[in-house]
């Protein structure tokens, strides 16, 4: 069986643990405390970053993009990448923008708000962590970092993101897949990143629906993050394993 480390709110992690239940395969996760927790990734991986995963052969990969493409020839049903090459460019093109540029403004959106909301900033907290230290960490004085919250993220990268995710909530009004008429890894690398900025049930009760406030709030959107939920119920239901 497959062994997933992870922290448990990383867009970069839901997006494995969705392409390995897009390709039904069986995994275990091994949560991993930030920090002290690094040291036993890197020394089995040689790096300090989540995801990591260790298959039954004891081969080890990190890396969303690397996992993917591996779990997807292990197993041939429910290809995550398709055969056609220009559809196969369109899914690589939309990922990588996803791991990239819509990551970095996404976490930036997160980041904006957890300084801003303080319930949001202790839900992010690891579970591990004890109620008395969380609530140390709630009664720190932030108000002067949300004075700076909107230098955290530009007016420039969150209105082009926005423009963006509303093109392609606009897009997906009478489709279900970004690419193709099938599941693909552009699907899953948009599903993920958008996390970020509204938690998707998979979360847990405490964070489903929070999130970054200005995100949630546009109406062009809603379409898009319903899409989000739709395939995360889809992926996580008992039926996908």
């Amino acid at each position: 069986m497959i062994t997933l480390y992870q922290f448990r709110h990383s867009a970069f992690c839901l997006k494995t643990r969705m392409a390995l239940h897009a390709k039904k395969l069986q995994y275990r996760v091994e949560e991993v405390t930030p920090g002290i927790g690094q040291f036993e990734i890197f020394k089995l991986s040689g790096q300090k970053q989540v995801p990591v995963i260790v298959d039954s052969n004891d081969q080890v990969i990190n890396d969303s993009s690397t996992i993917c493409e591996y779990i997807d020839k292990k197993n041939e049903n429910n290809p995550l990448f398709p055969e056609d090459p220009i559809l196969f460019a369109q899914c690589k093109l939309i990922e990588d923008w996803a791991d990239t540029t819509m990551a970095s403004t996404c976490r930036k959106a997160l980041i904006k708000s957890a300084i801003e909301n303080p319930q949001l900033r202790t839900a992010l907290l690891p579970d591990e962590m004890p109620t008395s230290v969380k609530s140390i960490v709630d009664k720190l004085p932030f108000e002067n970092l949300s004075k700076i919250s909107n230098v955290v993220l530009s007016s420039k990268d969150n209105l082009e993101l926005q423009k963006l995710l509303e093109a392609l909530s606009k897009s997906l009004i009478n489709k279900k897949y970004l690419v193709g008429d099938s599941l693909s890894i552009a699907d899953i690398s948009i599903a993920a990143q958008l996390s970020l900025i509204k938690f998707p049930k998979s979360a847990g009760p405490i964070l489903s629906g929070e999130g970054s406030q200005e995100y949630i709030n546009n109406p062009y959107l809603e379409n898009l993050f319903i899409w989000r939920n739709n395939l995360e119920e889809y992926l996580f239901s008992a039926n996908s394993q």
